[in-house]
């Protein structure tokens, strides 16, 4: 059955993607699943939300570690008999699980492999982290059309590692932002932009806050392959739209006063604002 929430969101005609988290091995008793009864879930779950109104269905792989290979390949089964259904899980996100998957792959090549050789390395795929990739890794994403979300808060928080989002953009994969609340410290993609360049400034790349903004706005509907939808403020678009004041408390309206041009400003939007700067949110 619907959650209030998910009924409040249909209410108000919001744009949501979700999906059931599987999960059958690994992890506590009352949140494992089975293979039989999660495709009977996923199935009837798509039946009964994708495409209807702006919802959309995501299989969600919880991470390669808490699904056996039936699953993984079950996964991929109800995908190809539902190519609109987008796909997400997390990969790569630090050293120990990268040497987990391992113990527990021993034929992949690499975490990514373990995807790949499920059938879930695919086009509009969304990665999480992708800390840990190797060239081949980055190439066989590029190839693929899959996306990597940078998860920079909670890679801070949880001490995970430093994405390279050079690296991977050099290698011609599409890189979008993320909060991954769950080891992250917030839903907001303000923050998530400042923390963002932190964590790349340590690459030795300073984000700019066109790229930034880019990566959570239009490079994430193409991502989601929702381009001609959201994104962008181009005719046509779905009015899904942030108001947002450009500075808000007295060390950012001092700053403001002194920016140059118009990226300067925004540029110190992006790394003094909060949700004070909030001033509307409009859904459709």
């Amino acid at each position: 059955a619907p959650s209030a929430a998910a009924l409040d969101d249909a209410v108000r005609n919001m744009r949501i993607i979700a999906g059931k988290c599987l999960m059958d091995r690994t992890a506590p008793d009352g949140l494992r699943d089975d293979v039989v009864g999660a495709e009977h879930d996923c199935r009837a779950l798509i039946e009964a939300w994708h495409q209807r109104g702006r919802a959309r269905y995501a299989m969600t792989v919880r991470f390669a570690p808490t699904s056996t290979p039936q699953q993984l390949a079950m996964a991929a089964r109800v995908l190809d008999d539902h190519p609109s259904v987008g796909f997400q899980t997390h990969l790569a996100e630090n050293h120990d699980e990268i040497a987990w998957v391992r113990s527990l792959f021993p034929q992949a090549r690499s975490y990514l492999d373990v995807y790949a050789g499920h059938g879930l390395l695919r086009e509009h795929a969304v990665f999480a982290h992708g800390i840990g990739l190797d060239a081949d890794d980055r190439q066989a994403l590029a190839r693929a059309g899959a996306t990597v979300a940078h998860c920079p808060s909670s890679n801070l928080f949880l001490g995970s590692g430093a994405m390279d989002w050079r690296l991977l953009q050099d290698a011609g994969v599409n890189v979008v932002l993320a909060s991954d609340v769950g080891g992250g410290t917030s839903l907001s993609m303000l923050r998530t932009m400042a923390d963002a360049y932190r964590v790349q400034a340590m690459h030795g790349h300073r984000m700019g806050v066109w790229e930034t903004l880019h990566a959570c706005t239009l490079g994430a509907a193409k991502a989601l392959n929702m381009a001609d939808q959201i994104g962008s403020l181009a005719v046509g678009q779905t009015a899904d739209l942030c108001i947002w004041d450009v500075a808000v408390g007295s060390v950012a309206v001092q700053r403001d006063s002194l920016a140059r041009d118009l990226h300067e400003r925004l540029f110190a939007w992006m790394m003094l604002g909060d949700e004070r700067n909030l001033v509307a949110t409009w859904v459709a």
